[in-house]
């Protein structure tokens, strides 16, 4: 039976996150997607928050 190298298995993880936040960086950034809940999701999740929208107040 082969053993799992842990720091494989930890790098395997690590990109799975990297891939996630990857995602959700798209959909924060997305304008097809409400403003609010993307600016809290970023907020949530301590990203960078997406530009305002064109002819919001501010």
């Amino acid at each position: 039976m082969p053993t799992t190298d842990p720091l494989r298995t930890a790098e395997n993880e690590l990109q799975k996150l990297r891939l996630l936040v990857a995602d959700f960086v798209g959909v924060i950034h997305d304008p097809a997607y409400d403003y609010d809940t993307r600016r809290a999701i970023a907020q949530r999740l301590g990203l960078p928050e997406p530009a305002t929208p064109k002819g919001a107040a501010q």
